[in-house]
């Protein structure tokens, strides 16, 4: 009998111990997971901080969360979490820091959808420098552009690493935006001519909006 409650005691001890043990685990795994979520937000904030200082001083840009990203072969879009409440509307050049990222097409109340200049769909004129040549790109569905049409054939003049940037010409977009730099690939028969873009357009968690209220001198989040 002594035996029998020896060996039921020595159970409920080790049993003890065990869901103890159980316990401390799955404390430490919620400390852990504490502990990242932390880190997550203490770098997210360190990098919205270094944002916001980035444009203190720019009265008509306001700052725009991603909320969706729409990434297929035949769109390439954002949803912002800024719309005609906060003076954006169709057409507001779109910004990922200093470099273009698009135009707004789609306005709601709180929300709007950002057309990527990568997209198949956008023509976006630009301006090649050393030499100022006029042309057009369209994106390519990825990171980069294809220059389509160069204003007087001078294509051949067109160095490799050249800067891009927007012309402003039919007043699509705002003139004098860093857009990428040129990629210039010949074989026998054709000439290749390419923009890679300054922005890698899968890592945009946040983007600016220049809208047209001059008067507003915040930043919104």
């Amino acid at each position: 009998e002594n035996f029998l409650l020896k060996s039921f005691s020595e159970v409920v001890r080790y049993s003890t111990f065990y869901k103890k043990f159980d316990q401390n685990l799955l404390e430490i795994e919620k400390l852990r997971s504490e502990q990242i979520s932390n880190e997550i937000i203490k770098s997210e904030n360190k990098e919205l901080k270094a944002l916001i200082e980035d444009y203190s001083l720019t009265r008509n840009k306001i700052l725009a969360k991603v909320i969706v990203d729409h990434n297929s072969p035949f769109l390439k879009s954002l949803i912002i979490n800024k719309g005609s409440k906060d003076n954006l509307k169709i057409g507001t050049n779109i910004y990922d820091k200093n470099y273009l990222v698009g135009k707004v097409i789609e306005v709601n109340y709180r929300t709007s959808r950002v057309l990527l200049i990568s997209d198949l769909n956008s023509n976006l004129p630009i301006t090649v420098t050393p030499g100022e040549i006029q042309a057009i790109i369209t994106g390519d569905g990825k990171n980069n552009g294809i220059i389509k049409y160069v204003k007087g054939n001078y294509s051949d003049e067109i160095e490799n690493k050249s800067i891009a940037y927007t012309s402003g010409s039919g007043s699509i977009y705002k003139s004098g935006i860093p857009v990428g730099r040129i990629e210039v690939s010949k074989d026998e028969v054709v000439k290749m001519i390419k923009v890679n873009f300054y922005s890698n357009f899968d890592q945009l968690k946040y983007v600016f909006a220049e809208i047209e209220d001059k008067e507003n001198k915040s930043l919104v989040t």
